[in-house]
């Protein structure tokens, strides 16, 4: 028998329902609802940025709010910066029983299958999944999707491309670093963002590309896809969490600017990137002798149990910042953890980053 899962879509949703509608869906996932598929569309310009990504890195926040951009941390999703166009843009969410997956590739596999379908479906044929978490028409990305462990919830995310983004806006705002080209064939934002209408020559409509989504799902993941309502107790946590998701405390959860807002006299701030299969970015406050002081480590990449990462970031200090043997000793033991999780990660990734900091003057 063909599982059955709930699609609850909204056309015109804003960008603080990317953090209130998972919210919601999770609520309802513990309180009884079904594996849950959520659709929706956006009402102005916006930034999405993942929930490891420094902010003050990442956007500059003095143009975005000049420019009316909405900028919202993602709900323990990882990834990159995203870039919310009204006319071209669509949301996915899951919200899925942990063990229909034995591990997170096959999660990537299956999902970023019936996303390439989706866009095959609309048009997009030359459309494929690119392991891990992207979704590229030829070598253009199309899509990024990531996913999140909560208890024994599985948590997916996906904003989808219908239409060209105004990337002269989003440059304005996004500070792409050049080291995010690195494993790129073009270093033009442009050539590099692909959508259902550059592909086709015709902006679907938001209904049309639903139900291409809609028939990609049923038919890959086997399921039977029935609209349906939010549970009271959804409805509750989806207003509580617009709140969350409109708070410093959320959006700032990773911001190098208030961690590091006070340097100690004989200290120096110093900051790096390696861009590995992801991109890994370090803050690393040193003193005279090298040793470090204090680390955050940032970036487009999703890691879990979320504690971890703060974990691995203590445990650093007292290390010497260029002594790379050391480095990764130290984050092998986060790696020895139980349930550990940090997908085209490798503990030497992140050494690296902290120590082409420390080789900064």
């Amino acid at each position: 028998m063909v599982e059955e899962w709930r699609l609850i879509y909204n056309p015109a949703g804003d960008m603080t329902d990317t953090v209130a509608w998972p919210a919601a869906l999770i609520t309802g996932k513990f309180v009884g609802a079904p594996n849950t598929l959520f659709i929706g569309g956006f009402k102005k310009l916006g930034i999405s940025l993942g929930y490891f990504q420094d902010i003050d890195t990442e956007v500059d926040l003095s143009k975005a709010e000049d420019m009316d951009m909405e900028i919202v941390r993602r709900l323990g999703v990882g990834g990159g910066t995203i870039f919310i166009d009204p006319k071209g843009s669509m949301a996915m969410l899951m919200t899925f029983n942990k063990d229909r997956y034995t591990n997170m590739d096959k999660a990537f596999c299956q999902v970023g299958g019936a996303l390439a379908q989706a866009y095959w479906l609309a048009g997009a044929r030359r459309a494929w999944y690119d392991h891990i978490g992207d979704i590229k028409v030829g070598t253009e990305k199309i899509t990024g999707f990531g996913f999140v462990n909560i208890g024994n919830i599985m948590v997916q995310n996906t904003i989808f491309s219908l239409g060209p983004p105004d990337v002269d806006k989003f440059l304005q705002v996004a500070k792409i670093p050049p080291e995010k080209w690195k494993d790129k064939k073009t270093t033009d934002v442009k050539k590099y963002i692909a959508s259902v209408e550059s592909e086709t020559g015709r902006l679907p409509e938001k209904e049309e590309f639903k139900d291409a989504v809609v028939e990609a799902f049923e038919t890959v993941l086997d399921i039977k896809l029935v609209e349906g309502e939010l549970k009271p107790e959804e409805d509750k946590a989806y207003e509580t969490q617009r709140q969350v998701a409109l708070s410093e405390e959320h959006n700032f959860r990773v911001s190098s600017a208030r961690r590091f807002a006070k340097i100690p006299a004989g200290h120096k701030l110093k900051f790096a990137r390696n861009k590995a299969r992801k991109l890994i970015c370090a803050h690393v406050l040193v003193g005279k002798d090298e040793t470090i002081k204090d680390v955050m480590i940032s970036g487009d990449f999703y890691c879990s149990p979320l504690p971890y990462l703060g974990e691995m970031e203590k445990s650093l200090v007292g290390v010497k910042s260029t002594d790379q043997n050391a480095l990764v000793k130290k984050i092998k033991e986060t790696y020895a953890k139980p349930d550990w999780q940090i997908p085209m990660v490798d503990a030497e990734d992140i050494a690296t980053a902290i120590n082409n900091a420390a080789k900064l003057a």
